[in-house]
């Protein structure tokens, strides 16, 4: 049987390639004069309730889209967008992390494998549509959000939500790339490269998948590199290979000294490339660091987690955020939540 191929073994990575090409994406990254700043001289941060018109974000021109579309895609793979949500909506939301991470504490798959301190909410999806149907309705089918996600992706469809909470001096995370080749997280993957290698292509890993699939953070407090945010190596998914390269130890190390930590205020959201290398901060208060990811998918991928859709759908067709919605917004919220394949195909094509 055929297995596709990467063309490379482990033995002949060059780092100084890898240390050139990096430092060359970041000082030719192109500055996007639709970013009111820049984070490290280069995460652009925009501010979209600045650049629309009166409420409507699918009127935002088309020269600021593409300048999202670029940086993320083709540029840093990491940008900042702010005043997503409001204080009121993330504080009910804090309200209900702190009552659910009590009640799930004794799931399986409370505590992160891969980072000592930190915490899981998992299942968000069905867990906060059966509590709390409307802040559900709040946070997930977010104007803003859910315009920058279908920008980068299509039409996004959620895969996972995840609530993160990094106690106070909880340890940072292993760097790492995201779902789908996260090879050292995972029971599918076997923490196995060569596993990865032979169930993927060349063309495929590097692309494809940097545009199958993105990361959402909503920041649930200040936070910054004393409580452990989200450290990033702009513009890393730019490499080629790196789901496989990341495994080897002398690459791992040549990252270290290219990470930066974002800094976000409550209700702003880091979005970033699933091939960015990254990793969790370390935290250095007393104080936990609290956070809701999100991973969003195109509308014809398969998302991380499933979702038990039919058990979801009643919940938030109850509530009054949905039922004052018109058709069209009403199929979009649960298209999000379920995809149009596979069917079956004994009823209809």
């Amino acid at each position: 049987m055929y297995k596709p191929h990467f063309s490379y073994t482990d033995s002949n990575i060059n780092l100084d390639v890898i240390k050139k090409n990096l430092e060359d994406y970041q000082l030719n990254n192109k500055k996007s004069e639709y970013a009111y700043d820049f984070q490290h001289n280069i995460i652009p941060v925009y501010d979209l309730n600045k650049l629309k018109n009166n409420k409507n974000y699918d009127e935002i021109n088309n020269s600021i889209k593409k300048d999202i579309y670029d940086n993320f895609f083709h540029n840093t793979g990491v940008i900042i967008i702010k005043n997503c949500y409001s204080e009121n909506i993330i504080d009910k939301y804090n309200i209900w992390s702190s009552d659910m991470l009590e009640k799930c504490k004794n799931d399986k798959n409370i505590k992160h494998p891969k980072q000592s301190g930190k915490y899981l909410i998992n299942d968000v999806i069905t867990r906060m549509s059966n509590t709390n149907s409307e802040l559900f309705m709040e946070l997930l089918f977010n104007p803003c959000l859910n315009f920058i996600t279908d920008l980068l992706l299509g039409f996004s469809k959620f895969g996972s939500v995840t609530g993160h909470i990094i106690n106070g001096k909880g340890d940072r995370q292993k760097s790492h790339v995201d779902y789908p080749g996260h090879i050292g997280s995972g029971l599918f993957w076997e923490n196995n490269v060569d596993k990865f290698k032979n169930l993927n292509t060349y063309y495929q890993v590097n692309n494809i998948l940097p545009y199958y699939s993105l990361q959402v953070l909503i920041s649930c407090c200040h936070m910054n590199i004393d409580n452990g945010s989200t450290e990033v190596v702009p513009c890393s998914h730019l490499l080629e290979n790196l789901d496989v390269n990341i495994h080897n130890n002398n690459v791992y190390e040549f990252f270290e000294k290219y990470f930066v930590n974002v800094t976000l205020d409550k209700g702003d959201i880091l979005l970033f490339n699933r091939g960015l290398c990254h990793r969790g901060g370390k935290n250095t208060t007393n104080m936990p660091r609290n956070a809701l990811i999100m991973q969003c998918v195109w509308l014809w991928g398969i998302g991380q987690e499933i979702i038990n859709y039919e058990e979801v759908k009643k919940k938030i067709e109850n509530t009054k955020t949905f039922k004052n919605m018109s058709e069209h917004e009403k199929k979009n919220v649960l298209q999000r939540l379920k995809s149009p394949y596979p069917i079956n195909v004994k009823n209809h094509t």
